[in-house]
């Protein structure tokens, strides 16, 4: 039997979308996979450098650093997506940049988690930042931990 593997998309590939892999990757299931990306992860990879080490970071305190991808930046493509199982972009504006390049697949879930400086995460001081990323990642767990609990047990 083949895996299913889960594509999770973010904008830049540095943060959200890296945490969801890294999370899902860490469960061990066997036969389940995750993969990341995002809508502008190639234009923004420089850029976003600095903010995959913050989540390396915080992958590191939650113990799970080890299964986060290598590298950051990933784009989303359509034979990166087409090569995927199920497809979940972490919001509504991820989906909708998302349409500009790929054919999403009807299946695609869309999640509600707000990136570090959209609306409901504005950055106020640093503090903030550190507040709202561990806010981040704690719903993303919360909506990988529902995603697999609904997915059926293999044989």
């Amino acid at each position: 039997m083949t895996g299913v593997i889960v594509h999770f998309i973010c904008r830049g590939n540095s943060f959200r979308s890296v945490i969801a892999e890294a999370y899902l990757n860490s469960l061990e299931i066997s036969a389940l996979s995750a993969v990341s990306s995002g809508t502008v992860g190639a234009s923004h990879k420089a850029e976003n450098l600095v903010y995959y080490r913050m989540t390396l970071d915080l992958l590191e305190r939650h113990g799970i650093r080890d299964f986060a991808t290598a590298d950051h930046g990933a784009q989303l493509t359509q034979l990166l997506l087409d090569k995927s199982d199920l497809s979940v972009c972490m919001n509504q504006r991820v989906y909708d940049e998302g349409l500009q390049l790929v054919t999403f697949p009807a299946s695609t879930r869309i999640w509600s988690v707000a990136d570090v400086g959209e609306p409901g995460r504005i950055v106020q001081t640093e503090s903030h930042r550190q507040l709202y990323r561990e806010d981040a990642y704690q719903e993303i767990v919360a909506h990988i931990d529902r995603l697999v609990s609904a997915m059926p047990t293999p044989p």
